[in-house]
């Protein structure tokens, strides 16, 4: 692929990443919020920087863990590299890049989305206001979505925006469901169970699209491979590992050429972690690693995609 043109494959799919990855810390935030609610301990907002293995970082700046402080480095906080407000600059500037490839109504919703986060930046984050903040966020990153989908031109531009866009979104599928594993294995006895379960299907709008696969009882196996497995639901691992499987081949189809030996070793790799996981032996102790597991796939599909597409090696 000439230099050029990988420069902007490169902007389009990280254009991609960086707002699903808005979207879904919104997502992270507002979960653990509702979660912190029933804690009679107080909330428990270094389960959100473990997850993301910031704990290290946030130390160096911050002298205890709690709602405020946590809530900013993820929202609004500059030195924070995964900040929702650096995420959504670093997409503007890879949509600025790429300008000539995507619509002028995505670029005209980018900066509007980018002043509209600006402005919640002077909002003075706290408890009752953090899960209208998150979905201010939601709403910004799925008004972009929705601009894409009706405007974006199906070329090769609209592959690499694809295949950003799922290998985040099954990688923060696989996180948000990793932060209430353990509330979901709490077990049938555990009063507030319910309501856990209601909570994480609907951080994820799955809540409908679930009820319609399990009408009856709601179980948190019967959860945890909804979100893993299911292929009609958008969010869900496997679903996101289909659709980029098919973005590849659209690209080889385009450049008429075999797919890339270490992009399809990888993909062969995530997609056999999907097809022989746990199943229907999925348990509480297995669950954590496997999600592990799929992170380190998706991280490895990432790198070689950059490698192959964006590098020229």
């Amino acid at each position: 692929m000439p230099s050029l043109l990988a420069r902007f494959a490169e902007n389009i799919y990280w254009l991609g990443r960086y707002l699903e990855r808005a979207e879904n810390l919104s997502r992270i935030l507002d979960i653990n919020e509702t979660y912190a609610r029933d804690d009679a301990g107080g909330p428990s907002w270094r389960r959100v920087l473990d997850l993301y293995a910031d704990t290290e970082r946030f130390a160096a700046n911050h002298e205890t863990i709690d709602v405020h402080s946590v809530v900013w480095y993820y929202l609004f906080d500059r030195d924070n590299p995964s900040s929702i407000v650096n995420c959504i600059d670093l997409a503007r500037e890879n949509a600025r890049s790429v300008r000539h490839l995507i619509s002028t109504e995505m670029w005209t919703q980018v900066n509007v989305f980018r002043k509209e986060l600006s402005e919640m930046r002077t909002t003075k984050v706290g408890v009752a206001n953090l899960s209208g903040l998150c979905h201010q966020v939601i709403h910004g990153c799925q008004s972009f979505e929705g601009v894409a989908e009706g405007t974006f031109f199906r070329g090769e531009p609209w592959c690499f925006y694809q295949i950003g866009k799922y290998i985040e979104r099954a990688d923060q599928t696989t996180r948000i469901l990793d932060m209430g594993y353990d509330r979901l294995s709490a077990g049938e006895g555990y009063s507030g169970a319910w309501v856990d379960w209601n909570v994480l299907l609907r951080s994820v709008c799955g809540y409908h699209a679930y009820r319609s696969r399990h009408p009856g009882v709601s179980n948190p196996h019967d959860i945890a491979t909804f979100l893993l497995y299911d292929t009609e639901f958008p969010r869900a691992a496997a679903l996101c590992v289909e659709r980029i499987t098919s973005r590849l081949q659209e690209i080889e189809r385009r450049h008429m050429e075999r797919r890339k030996p270490g992009v399809e070793a990888k993909r062969r790799e995530l997609e056999f972690l999907l097809e022989t996981g746990p199943g229907r032996e999925l348990t509480p102790q297995s669950l954590h690693h496997y999600l592990d597991q799929i992170q380190i796939a998706l991280a490895a599909l990432s790198d070689e995609v950059g490698r192959a597409y964006f590098t020229g090696r």
